[in-house]
């Protein structure tokens, strides 16, 4: 069962639905973790497998990697993001099964549909833009299914299924989960619409930018 969650008195669905039971498996994807590793970055099934192994074997349902984690050895396949130091991680990661659906958290205006075709970045993404009370801020969903269920500009509500989780291509190569981050208008006006990691040196402007999502993930 799932309660709702409340933004100045707006209730926030949950991106899931009903469909997490129980509370989540923490992912350590930081450097500190060696499986890290083991991963095997370049072959999704076996990467997705032994992602689904580690979740299994915790003997919970579904799982988070966190906010604002180091993730350097994770992302030691791609040179650029290493030299450009962008290994800390801007969202929120929900590991559920594919295809599973997602739904909108709040009544919103889909900005923008996509596809990303290199591997390692987002797949098949979707940017919402919301207005709470007149502020206004984006949500932003990779490793998505595609062909997308929406289209930019179409407006939808609370609660509305708009996506499902992809795989594969679809995922960017990644293993199946969501990519759930918040983005300011500051963000978007700054060009970091498409960034999913930042260095240390944007650190300190982090809650301008891209501020925790957590307040949106209600389960």
């Amino acid at each position: 069962m799932y309660y709702p969650l409340c933004l100045n008195g707006i209730t926030i669905h949950p991106i899931f639905g009903d469909f997490l039971k129980g509370n989540p498996y923490i992912f350590d994807f930081s450097s500190n973790n060696p499986k890290t590793l083991e991963y095997t970055l370049f072959d999704f099934q076996r990467f997705n497998a032994m992602i689904f192994d580690e979740l299994e074997a915790s003997n919970h349902q579904w799982g988070i990697g966190k906010y604002l984690e180091e993730r350097k050895t994770l992302l030691r396949a791609y040179p650029n993001i290493i030299e450009e130091q962008r290994y800390y991680h801007l969202g929120l990661d929900i590991v559920v099964p594919y295809d599973t659906p997602l739904f909108a958290p709040l009544d919103a205006e889909v900005y923008e549909t996509g596809k990303e075709t290199t591997v390692g970045n987002y797949g098949g993404y979707i940017i919402l833009k919301h207005d709470v009370a007149g502020v206004v801020f984006y949500s932003l969903y990779g490793h998505l299914k595609t062909p997308h269920l929406v289209r930019s500009g179409e407006k939808i509500k609370a609660g509305q299924a708009f996506a499902r989780i992809g795989q594969e291509g679809d995922s960017g190569g990644w293993f199946c989960h969501v990519h759930l981050q918040i983005l300011t208008q500051a963000a978007m006006d700054a060009g970091y619409k498409n960034w999913g990691y930042i260095s240390p040196t944007l650190l300190p402007k982090v809650e301008t930018y891209f501020p925790s999502p957590y307040f949106l993930f209600n389960y």
